[in-house]
């Protein structure tokens, strides 16, 4: 195979090339996803404020894997770094932080910061596949050359692609929109009348807010589609007459549907059994905040559904395709401050905020007995097991109490309000690198 790029065409760096960087190469390629996670985990780190949810997250994971399979595969080919174009979830993000008003200078230290990471690993590596000094102080100046060409013309790709990006945002009808929208949020617009004329959608009306989120990029490098697809459905099975879209990046969207009249407990109902994903596209989840009216219901609507969103990102694997603001809102309420949140419920718990199966359906259980009054007859229909099913779980889960459940009464119903969150609660931070 011959190399493309100039610098390594001479004899001696030809063959550190191969037998040195080319072998490191597809070890890169092996490792890519940890190498991602812990150049995010940095950038996280370092800019915090660029990573508000999961979502922002998992962009940035994607499109940072993609650029490291994408100069695993340069180098490994020998070929020339000046030349690559960039993958998909990069310009998928380059959209994305526009929309977002991340600033150009916020992005360009994020290449930098995956850069540094991948110095260092590419230098980790050659300084454990070769002796000999000479060879690898051949082999440390060529992948350094090799990272900066490759950097520089993947920072100034992204550069362009954010110039664009930009200029067809600034002079668009969804950025006076997005504008528009951030005013009625912050309280800066109180009139419904200039506020229907801004966004084109008539704000005097009853709205449900919905917030559409995916958990991960799609092969297809945009999650929009489906998320849009969700929303629409969403708004067929309420009878909505319109729908008011507002992209939150790349993997997640937040949405009013509305109608002239009210929306009704039936028309929420529609939505199905928690569990029933027929509102809601594969991979997709949905948080709704309750109806409201006017533009204080459309603020508050959506605030709601930030929160229902918020509550079952900490959820994590338990948690339903669809989670509505009116069944979550004790937890939304009582993990506003995180730390105080966990010490709260493991001191109630105890035992029973253990982290498996058993024990989970023992505390969800009696939750569901505590809902219903302590009857168990209403409980077991609710569960829809054997009323002597749920009296043997509740005094399962009274012995791991340690103490009877008629005392403590309600803390011991918040504290399980806030058990499915614990996951959440309880996960690690960020490595620190």
């Amino acid at each position: 195979m011959e190399v493309e790029w100039p610098p390594a065409q001479e004899p001696s760096t030809q063959r550190v090339w191969r037998e040195v960087l080319r072998p490191i190469a597809g070890e890169m390629r092996s490792v890519a996803a940890d190498l991602a996670e812990r150049a995010v985990a940095r950038m996280r780190e370092e800019l915090p404020e660029l990573f508000p949810d999961a979502q922002n997250v998992a962009e940035t994971l994607a499109s940072v894997e993609a650029g490291l399979r994408l100069f695993a595969q340069v180098l490994e080919l020998g070929a020339d770094p000046r030349g690559m174009e960039l993958p998909p979830p990069t310009l998928a993000l380059a959209k994305s932080v526009v929309r977002r008003h991340i600033a150009l200078a916020d992005v360009m230290r994020l290449y930098r910061l995956a850069q540094e990471r991948v110095w260092l690993w590419v230098f980790d590596r050659i300084a454990a596949t070769t002796r000999d000094a000479a060879e690898q102080a051949v082999a440390a100046e060529l992948g350094t050359r090799w990272i900066f060409a490759f950097a520089d013309a993947a920072m100034l790709r992204a550069e362009q692609a954010y110039e664009v990006e930009r200029e067809a945002w600034q002079s668009s009808a969804t950025a006076a929109r997005a504008a528009a929208i951030e005013e009625i949020l912050d309280g800066r617009e109180r009139d419904g009348q200039r506020a229907s004329t801004r966004l084109r959608y008539e704000v005097n009306r009853h709205h449900i807010g919905v917030i559409a989120w995916a958990e991960s990029v799609p092969d297809s490098g945009d999650a929009l589609e489906a998320l849009t697809e969700s929303i629409a459905e969403l708004a067929r099975t309420v009878s909505a007459e319109s729908i008011l879209s507002h992209p939150l990046g790349s993997l997640a969207m937040a949405a009013w549907v509305s109608r002239r009249s009210a929306f009704t407990a039936t028309d929420l109902d529609a939505l199905g059994p928690r569990r029933d994903r027929h509102t809601v596209a594969p991979g997709v989840d949905i948080a709704l905040g309750e109806p409201g009216r006017a533009l204080d219901g459309f603020r508050r609507t959506h605030f709601e559904a930030a929160h229902a969103r918020r509550v079952a990102s900490m959820v994590l694997s338990r948690r339903e395709a669809l989670t509505r603001y009116q069944e979550i809102a004790v937890a939304a309420l009582g993990t506003a401050d995180r730390d105080h949140a966990l010490a709260f419920v493991t001191r109630v718990l105890g035992p029973l905020a253990a982290d498996d199966e058993t024990t989970y359906r023992l505390a969800m259980t009696l939750a569901v007995y505590l809902d219903e009054n302590f009857s168990r007859l209403r409980a077991a229909e609710r569960l829809t097991v054997h009323p002597n099913t749920v009296t043997y779980r509740v005094h399962q889960a009274e012995a791991l109490l340690g103490r009877s459940i008629s005392t403590e009464t309600l803390a011991l119903r918040v504290a399980l309000e806030l058990l499915p969150t614990l996951p959440g609660l309880t996960q690690s931070r960020p490595t620190e690198l």
